[in-house]
């Protein structure tokens, strides 16, 4: 059954015979009904489907900040901030053969800007149960009052923590709690990205390494 919200021209929602219809920021989309396939999947099926579970499973742990960092790329498109960030991480971010793939998260962006992208030499360390980014202050306006996205993924836990609205540039530094239950044994993936307070648009994400201890 399908509803036309807007009359004729506007599109429908819902299912007629072998077409969908529903709407996509803001745009009517229309798509063959997809049906579950009887044959066998090939082995590049089963490749490309376990290079998406991969990315997946990284990504549905901090989809906020995917949100965030995306929404530039997906702005006036037919896709979303999240399957923009999905798309890339299968371009960029997998490494391997099947069925061994890996995820090289030197690769991985969090966030993505159509602007050009800006040198920051930043890092990242370890005091007590937190992560401690620092980089150069930047005092000129506007992107003194840039806001600092962190990010802190644990492959292992399959977990993040985010600060999605951090510190200004201009201070230089900004802290990220670690979970109590994180045993810092294990690899921590760390990324840096900074949004503009004025038109909430992010810079690329840097990535400052793998936090063990």
């Amino acid at each position: 059954m399908a509803r036309l919200k807007k009359g004729i021209f506007n599109g429908f929602y819902g299912v007629i015979g072998g077409v969908e219809g529903y709407e996509l920021n803001g745009q009517y989309i229309l798509r063959s009904r997809r049906r579950k396939s009887t044959r066998p999947p090939t082995e590049k099926q089963l490749a490309c489907r376990l290079k998406m579970k991969l990315v997946n499973d990284m990504l549905k742990c901090f989809p906020d900040f995917v949100k965030l960092g995306f929404a530039i790329a997906a702005q006036n498109q037919t896709f979303t901030a999240y399957n923009a960030a999905v798309a890339y991480q299968l371009t960029h971010a997998i490494t391997g053969s099947y069925p061994a793939y890996e995820i090289n998260y030197s690769q991985v962006l969090v966030a993505q800007s159509s602007a050009p992208a800006i040198q920051v030499t930043a890092s990242v360390s370890v005091i007590a149960r937190s992560l401690q980014f620092t980089w150069p202050p930047h005092l000129t306006y506007p992107h003194s009052t840039d806001h600092a996205m962190l990010l802190a993924y644990s492959p292992y836990y399959r977990q993040a923590v985010v600060n999605l609205c951090g510190a200004k540039r201009k201070q230089g530094t900004e802290t990220l709690p670690i979970p109590e239950s994180w045993n810092l044994q294990h690899p921590i993936q760390t990324y840096l990205a900074f949004r503009s307070e004025q038109t909430g648009a992010c810079t690329n994400s840097i990535y400052l390494g793998s936090i063990e201890q």
